[in-house]
């Protein structure tokens, strides 16, 4: 039995840039203080919701960016104390909260600034792909929410899983792969 390998393929020809993942998984996942495990970033432009180009051609585009659940994730080579860590399972990247020091180090080796400060209970924190309902069938809260549908999450190890099959269709490049950390979320 193959070993599963959880990523997501985001269609950002469809993202409206409305935020409803990042709200969704803030208020779902219980996200305390200014940690925030989604975002948007400009994808043609410096500046979010300014439009590009010249009429009658502007454009708006967003990417979503999100912890990448790297094969060979940076975060958790570089912490110093173990904390980070990848569930050889599922490919999942998570905190062990009790052992993070809050240093940091995750943050900043993260090509994706994936990780990012608890400042309420003073640890390090970041998507977690919402494991526990992954574990029960259930799609992550951001991917459930979306009501463009610009996200799809599966197994990328099962051929037949959605996400694996737009990857065959080769559309889907990872952000940043020069970074060298074999990402798991694709973008179209």
């Amino acid at each position: 039995m193959t070993q599963k390998r959880y990523g997501m393929v985001i269609d950002t020809q469809h993202c409206v840039g409305c935020q409803t993942c990042t709200v969704s998984c803030k208020i779902s996942n219980e996200v305390p203080g200014g940690a925030h495990w989604n975002h948007l970033e400009s994808l043609d432009g410096e500046v979010l919701y300014q439009a590009t180009g010249t009429f009658p051609r502007t454009v708006v585009a967003f990417r979503p960016l999100l912890c990448n659940h790297c094969d060979n994730p940076a975060c958790a080579s570089n912490c110093p104390t173990g904390a980070m860590h990848k569930d050889p399972e599922t490919g999942i990247v998570s905190v062990n909260e009790d052992v993070c020091i809050a240093c940091g180090y995750c943050g900043w080796v993260c090509p994706y600034g994936a990780p990012s400060m608890n400042d309420v209970d003073r640890v390090m924190s970041k998507c977690t792909f919402c494991a526990e309902r992954v574990a029960q069938g259930a799609e992550p809260y951001c991917v459930a929410s979306c009501p463009a549908n610009a996200r799809v999450f599966g197994d990328l190890n099962d051929p037949e899983s959605e996400a694996s099959k737009l990857l065959q269709e080769g559309h889907a490049k990872p952000y940043l792969p020069e970074a060298g950390t074999h990402p798991s979320v694709y973008y179209i």
